[in-house]
């Protein structure tokens, strides 16, 4: 679903999500040594604007980590039972941030989904709890940003230039 006056990435720029989707899967499976197969069955999916539920676009994040229960059945048999988390990213404010602070979409991109990528293997792992209570939330958000952090800067080449890494600190210092 689109809503009207609303930016969607382009066929141009979902090329780049793809890459950037895929190079994060890769380091951040690389950093918890999770092997191919086990990561071939994390339960998630990457959604872009195109494709989000209304309930799913915010206007405060550049991207979102949504848990769903899933129940597959077959006649009474229940076949598959678990969660699913959906990456919610959100081109429109990706896209402004990208403009306003002169970064490359690619760069951003690898960053928004690593930081959401670990939250994905920390929910998956139970070493972040879904409904964690508000006054916790800041203090697990900077678990998970100091690890994202870890992961681009290990990375070869480094994925988390100096420019983006001021960027992201001018843009989290400023209240959503």
């Amino acid at each position: 679903m689109t809503m009207p006056g609303i930016t969607c990435f382009d066929p141009g720029q979902m090329k780049i999500v793809r890459g950037a989707h895929e190079r994060s899967a890769r380091l951040v499976s690389d950093y918890y040594r999770i092997a191919p197969r086990e990561w071939g069955r994390m339960s998630y999916q990457v959604k872009t604007l195109r494709t989000l539920d209304p309930c799913e676009v915010t206007e405060k994040a550049l991207a979102q980590t949504l848990c769903y229960s899933i129940k597959r059945e077959v006649g009474s048999t229940v076949i598959e039972e678990g969660d699913l988390y959906m990456i919610c990213l959100q081109d429109q404010r990706i896209l402004e941030v990208v403009q306003e602070w002169e970064l490359r979409l690619g760069a951003l991109l690898t960053y928004v989904l690593t930081h959401e990528l670990v939250h994905v293997v920390r929910f998956g792992q139970e070493l972040q709890q879904l409904d964690l209570a508000f006054d916790l939330r800041a203090g697990e958000e900077q678990r998970v940003e100091k690890t994202t952090r870890a992961i681009l800067a290990a990375a070869t080449p480094p994925c988390l230039s100096r420019k983006l890494a001021a960027s992201l600190e001018t843009l989290y210092a400023t209240p959503a």
